[in-house]
């Protein structure tokens, strides 16, 4: 059976991200963390972080038609939440993927030196010639833009303190360098007062900075014995960036070709002196209190992360490992085997309960341990049992003597229904096989049944393979040659023109448009499908996923009442009582509420799909796809924080087990 790990998300709540990038806005802090706790809703941040690898298409051919079909989404949701500029930015990015154009984002909006150049405007302002209330607001405003950029540490707060304590001495330096270069430009009529010579002027400034003090200050430095003062080569790499900066900030219009050669020429200076700077590789402090300014960039809670890391790791590498590679070299004990299993589980669970942020680089090192824990796993669950426990005798005890009575009959079936049925029948055999064997509990000391199950399983996927092999018959491929048809011009088409439109809405243009994506659906639902036709089955469900997803750009949705704080914050007051939100729940209540949506699935609307299957009606039908929507939605409308892992997973289980049920309905053709 070729083993779907990919499901396809439920819909992007597109509502919930108001904020739209614009770079000229400096709104990108206040929109990635939106974006990324809507992505975090339905389970699509890791596309953007990089945390979901795409499956072999070899080896899980569906579950790689099914990240591409996520991955494409997030790269639309992002180009929808952009501005203009921002989706022409974007635009050459997105046939990488989403994770290309997050990093490519990255790259364009983070500033590392924003924050300490705002801290010097802030320390710089003062009380003058305006009214005392405008300074105020002005103070406001930029203390509103620092603390939006995350929280200062001390790293930030010294680099901002050494470049104002600098300041008045640079300032003094440029002033008279100013004074000696603004007599020639008097002289030339046609430059003086022209808004290029101006950028001229200021850029010439700046490399008279770097040409009479820092480049001197660099060299003597690198020459210098006392090369190892890691506070002198912090001080100089912040003037160097402040120097950045002020180039940054110079406008340069297209066609200043002086400018922008002269532009050009400082910022290579400023790089080749960074460059120089760190190749000297300064020593890092032994401790924080020492100065160690690089090691203060870590918070105190991704260094306890990768502290608890670090120790599962040196456990693993002294003690677990050694233990395994001994074991291999042994005569097979089974007791032994299974105490090294659970020791490596146990670490496993912990490295999964360590918390991790998306931007700590402490998720390398869980992912390397966690790899380094599944090889000594994967060593030990394949190796053949001992000769003790090879076959159903009576130390393996009553219980799994019926375990593998069972497990042998399902096999028979398998075995006997490949031969036999017809290809419909058998799929739905087959799944019918492997959930039971799935809802089967077998202790971990029962290897035999294990070893068992693992054969049955393995028995199904190849039936499996086979099946899904097969060539699509004549008229299935007319079927899908069509509805691929219908998803070229959504793509090529009517996308591009959903967000032409959302960049300059419009009624009439909307009205167009919804007419258009509603025609598609109505070709796509003309297209006849047989029983038995699950590959065009899938493809037309994906065609009239993107023209909804579609459709639900073109139509606001209403916010409906969230289990999140944030929407009490946003409610207006003139809304009135009626239109609050529930009350926030805790992690507890939020896994309490999903124990009970799942709880429903599986004693509820399972039952009721596999007796529909049996007795397949188009009504019934009907009824039960509605139900398992309104679930999804139930699931869909539960904010969960992003540091609740648990409640994520819950809800990513639930959400498969939805869809399961669904795939089950669409794949029995319902009787007239």
């Amino acid at each position: 059976m070729t083993q779907n790990t990919v499901p396809i998300a439920t819909s992007i709540p597109h509502h919930l991200a108001t904020e739209v990038l614009d770079k000229s806005a400096g709104n990108w802090p206040l929109w990635e963390k939106r974006i990324l706790s809507v992505l975090t809703i339905v389970g699509l941040e890791g596309y953007v972080v990089g945390g979901v690898p795409c499956p072999d298409s070899t080896a899980d051919p569906v579950g790689a038609t099914n990240w591409h079909t996520n991955d494409r989404a997030v790269v639309s949701f992002l180009t929808l939440k952009s501005s203009r500029p921002e989706q022409e930015y974007i635009a050459p990015h997105a046939a990488a993927g989403a994770k290309a154009v997050w990093d490519a984002l990255v790259t364009r909006h983070f500033d590392a030196t924003l924050q300490i150049r705002l801290l010097r405007e802030a320390f710089s302002v003062r009380y003058g010639a305006e009214p005392p209330a405008v300074t105020s607001a002005r103070i406001d405003a930029l203390a509103t833009r620092i603390l939006a950029l995350g929280p200062i540490n001390k790293a930030t707060l010294v680099s901002a303190a050494m470049v104002n304590a600098v300041q008045g001495d640079l300032e003094n330096f440029t002033t008279e360098r100013r004074r000696a270069t603004s007599r020639p430009l008097r002289q030339d009529a046609d430059l003086a007062g022209s808004a290029e010579q101006a950028a001229i002027s200021a850029i010439a400034t700046e490399r008279s900075i770097l040409e009479d003090v820092l480049s001197p200050a660099v060299s003597a430095f690198l020459q210098s014995t006392q090369g190892s003062n890691e506070a002198e080569w912090t001080r100089l790499m912040e003037l160097l960036f402040q120097v950045l900066g002020r180039l940054d900030a110079i406008t340069i219009v297209p066609g200043w070709d002086r400018a922008i050669s002269a532009k050009r020429h400082a910022v290579a200076e400023v790089q080749k002196l960074q460059s120089n700077l760190e190749s000297s590789d300064p020593p890092v402090a032994a401790t924080v209190d020492d100065g160690n300014i690089q090691a203060l960039r870590v918070s105190e809670a991704e260094r306890t992360a990768l502290a608890s890391i670090a120790a599962e790791m040196s456990k693993v590498r002294d003690e677990l490992a050694p233990a395994v590679s001994n074991y291999l070299q042994q005569e097979p004990d089974d007791t032994q085997r299974h105490s090294l299993i659970q020791l490596l589980v146990q670490i496993l669970v912990r490295l999964d309960n360590t918390a991790m942020q998306p931007e700590w680089e402490g998720r390398i090192e869980r992912r390397r341990a966690v790899e380094e824990v599944l090889r000594l796993l994967t060593t030990l669950e394949w190796l053949p049992a001992s000769e003790s426990s090879a076959g159903p005798d009576q130390s393996i005890g009553e219980a799994e003597q019926e375990m593998l009575a069972l497990i042998a009959s399902e096999l028979s079936n398998v075995q006997k229904q490949s031969d036999e049925k017809e290809r419909r029948d058998l799929a739905k055999a087959l799944f019918e096989t492997v959930q039971r064997l799935d809802s089967t509990r077998i202790n971990l000391d029962w290897e035999h049944a294990r070893n068992q199950r693992r054969n049955v399983v393995r028995a199904v996927e190849k039936l499996q393979t086979q099946l899904e092999a097969l060539p699509s018959s004549s008229e299935e491929q007319d079927a899908i040659d069509s509805i691929e048809a219908e998803r070229s011009k959504s793509q090529f088409l009517l996308f591009p023109a959903v967000t032409a439109y959302l960049g300059n809405p419009n009624e009439r243009e909307r009205m167009r448009l919804s007419e258009l994506l509603f025609q598609a659906l109505e070709r796509l639902d003309a297209v006849t499908l047989q029983s038995g036709w699950d590959k065009a089955r899938v493809r037309r469900k994906d065609a009239v996923n993107e023209v909804q997803r579609l459709q639900d750009n073109l139509t606001p949705k209403v916010s409906s009442p969230s289990y999140s704080t944030s929407s009490a914050q946003n409610a207006s007051p003139a809304q009135g009582p009626s239109a609050l939100p529930i009350q926030a729940l805790g992690e507890e209540e939020v896994r309490n509420l999903l124990m009970g949506e799942r709880s429903k699935i599986q004693y509820l609307l399972s039952p009721a799909v596999q007796f529909y299957l049996t007795k397949p009606s188009e009504k019934e039908r009907a009824r039960l796809s509605e139900l398992l929507l309104q679930a999804l939605e139930r699931l869909d409308g539960i904010a969960i924080e992003r540091e609740w892992e648990a409640c994520r997973q819950d809800r990513r289980n639930a959400v498969i087990e939805v869809q399961k049920l669904q795939d089950m309905l669409d794949g029995v053709a319902p009787r007239s």
